[in-house]
């Protein structure tokens, strides 16, 4: 019979350096936006977060003709460093061929990483590219993050699978929908998609915990546990035993 820790052996959907890089992009990618926010527009025009697009962040002037010197740079900053990583994130799942899917996860990581790096274009000099960017960056994250979703069902004890799905596709599809019609509140509906897409992503990578081999301090744990429970069983030692 198959332990439990014998078939999570088996079936990994993503590993711990895999985990801790896109915790490091999520929380730069949060970060730089916080920090474009507050400098949009060299501190002299607001950002208004419901209705502007993240995608003003990265322009070179606001729409009133401010100079947006400083929220560009960072903006610039945080998509390229975040592009960078997730091309590790590429060659991680290239190397570890245990990874369930993970060509195609490595793939998909590679196109990730270009769409961070397009969508620097500032979108008031050429927006056309910058969607490219723009598409090729939510596309792939949100293929991985599927891809993610459909094999967490294999792994025991893995929770809210479906609630990840409502909140991830329920988003990303009204966005979807709403850009298409050019809606009032397209823009608002970009932020739950952008919030969303990072926490769910985020939560199922973590979930490679379950699939975790033991290190020698846990499996040395486990026969201690082993141990103390059978002495404090009251189980006679074998010298007893006549």
């Amino acid at each position: 019979m198959v332990s439990k820790r014998e078939k999570r052996e088996h079936v990994p959907i993503c590993n711990r350096e895999i985990d801790s890089t896109f915790l490091k992009m999520s929380v730069i990618n949060i970060s730089s936006m916080i920090i474009g926010m507050l400098l949009y527009g060299e501190r002299r025009e607001a950002f208004d977060f419901w209705m502007d697009p993240i995608s003003f962040l990265g322009a070179t002037e606001t729409a009133n003709g401010h100079k947006n010197t400083a929220s560009l740079i960072v903006f610039v900053l945080g998509m390229v460093i975040s592009g960078f990583l997730m091309l590790k994130v590429a060659s991680l799942f290239k190397k570890h061929e245990e990874i369930q899917h993970h060509r195609l996860k490595s793939y998909l990581s590679v196109g990730a990483a270009l769409g961070f790096f397009i969508i620097t274009y500032p979108c008031n000099i050429n927006n056309n590219i910058h969607s490219v960017g723009g598409a090729l960056l939510f596309g792939n994250l949100w293929g991985i993050t599927l891809l993610f979703l459909l094999e967490v069902p294999s792994l025991e004890g893995a929770p809210h699978v479906v609630f990840y799905h409502f909140i991830l596709h329920s988003t990303v599809l009204t966005y979807a929908f709403n850009f298409v019609i050019k809606s009032n509140i397209q823009q608002i509906t970009q932020k739950f998609a952008i919030l969303s897409l990072i926490i769910v992503l985020k939560a199922t990578t973590s979930l490679y915990k379950l699939y975790e081999e033991p290190t020698e301090v846990q499996t040395q744990e486990e026969r201690e546990g082993k141990q103390f429970l059978t002495e404090d069983s009251g189980e006679p030692e074998e010298s007893e035993i006549f």
